[in-house]
């Protein structure tokens, strides 16, 4: 799929170099063609067409001074740079970067110039939801290619090698972890059976590993080095003298911080601990009330901020987005009330019913599976939450677009580095895979 992908890009990028020669035959009795940038003299901005457009949108920008070595010019969209693909000295033909934004600030760096357009340009989000594999039903469990592969996943982790896991906590021979694999076309359980009960998946960014918590046992969890084809390892650690316990074992999820190289465990009952892999010693270093919190995610651009997405057992925190500093010890809350409900708008006053799993992007915006409105969520690096697939309250299965795809109680959500975006959707007994650009 991915190669298919590739060649087509490739495709439009030959049909961008045809469009720049032609128009650089027109420029040449202009004069423009080929005059290189000129340091004693202003870069300056007249036009670009079209004024809108999504990810790989191709652009014509207009004004003098921009040289004709594309490789010195730098073309901004906000914050997200495009491709300058061919300078004509007045003109130049540039690629649209993936998600800068709705309303793009458009500005060109050439040496020492900087100059910003006076209009905006206005960026076209698409989304859409496709099925990766899974057929609707988990009986009898079976793995091998995404076609004939049948299982009803729970949660999910990425790594940067573009493996996707998901574990199954059903019971018997349904209870597992599973590596899928897109490019590959493979889906292959790791670890299968009763003793295999894996919850809050996460991979440690830094090395690959994946850890998973045992649900079942307090002071358990799994290791699974890329390095040893994922050989399951089972580690034990102990307690810091002195500190709270927590009374029961259940539901955890373990997100590694880059700040201190520990992971960060939270319990049912509260706790939410700190675990050094390097010396297998835990400690509480903060207690919430009582509930499922099973989104646990450190901020790409702010490594010390763990952020919790709470479901709604959890009392005063219940269908709440906290933040908890690493480094201070400070846990605030974001979102707003605590009663199920579904509501966007800024995350003072969004509401949620039951979020389950969540999960950065690269751009330091937060998805969230709200498994109980059906919905995958976002929020966004201005504060705003979002709606960004599935209706509402209305459970079902569809693939499509943002007005009609539908999920059926979802609860885990996996990233990966390009972008791409995964989900569990429990209800359906499938992966989908979400295309947002």
């Amino acid at each position: 799929m991915k190669t298919k992908e590739k060649n087509i890009k490739g495709l439009i990028l030959c049909a961008i170099v045809a469009l720049i020669l032609t128009c650089c035959d027109d420029e040449k009795s202009s004069g423009i063609y080929g005059t290189p940038y000129d340091p004693s003299k202003p870069v300056e901005l007249t036009s670009f067409h079209p004024d809108s457009g999504g990810v790989a949108s191709q652009i014509i920008l207009d004004g003098k001074n921009f040289g004709n070595d594309p490789s010195k010019i730098r073309l901004w969209f906000n914050k997200k740079q495009g491709r300058v693909v061919g300078s004509a000295g007045g003109r130049m033909y540039a690629i649209v970067p993936r998600m800068p934004g709705d309303t793009c600030t458009v500005s060109v760096v050439v040496g020492n110039d900087s100059v910003v357009y006076s209009k905006p340009f206005y960026y076209h989000i698409s989304v859409s939801v496709s099925t990766l594999t899974g057929n609707g039903t988990e009986d009898p469990t079976k793995f091998g290619t995404l076609a004939e592969s049948q299982f009803r996943g729970w949660f999910l982790a990425a790594d940067l090698e573009g493996n996707v896991f998901a574990t199954i906590n059903d019971q018997g021979n349904r209870v597992g972890v599973v590596r899928i694999n897109e490019e590959e076309n493979t889906c292959a359980a790791i670890v299968q059976g009763d003793g295999w009960n894996v919850k809050g998946p996460a991979v440690d960014p830094a090395t690959g590993v994946l850890l998973g918590a045992d649900d079942n046992k307090r002071e358990v969890y799994y290791y699974f080095n890329p390095a040893e084809a994922w050989m399951p390892r089972i580690k034990s650690f102990a307690w810091k003298e002195g500190t709270n316990i927590p009374k029961d074992p259940w539901h955890k999820a373990m997100p590694t911080c880059a700040v201190d190289g520990c992971v960060y465990v939270r319990y049912y009952n509260g706790n939410l601990v700190k675990l050094d892999p390097r010396t297998n010693v835990a400690e509480t270093v903060f207690i919430t009330d009582q509930g499922e919190c099973f989104g646990a995610a450190f901020h790409p651009h702010q490594p010390n901020m763990l952020y919790l997405v709470f479901a709604n057992d959890a009392g005063s925190y219940a269908n709440g987005i906290y933040t908890y500093d690493v480094l201070t010890g400070e846990m605030t809350r974001l979102s707003g009330p605590t009663a199920n409900g579904f509501r966007d708008g800024e995350v003072g006053i969004a509401q949620f019913n039951y979020p389950m799993q969540s999960q950065f992007d690269e751009d330091g915006n937060l998805y969230i599976v709200d498994r109980d409105n059906h919905c995958i969520r976002r929020l966004t690096t201005e504060g705003r939450v979002e709606t960004v697939l599935g209706i509402p309250g209305s459970s079902g299965y569809k693939d499509g677009g943002k007005d009609d795809a539908k999920f059926n109680a979802p609860r885990g959500i996996a990233i990966l580095p390009d972008g791409t975006i995964y989900i569990c959707d429990t209800g359906n007994a499938r992966i989908r895979k979400l295309a947002i650009e």
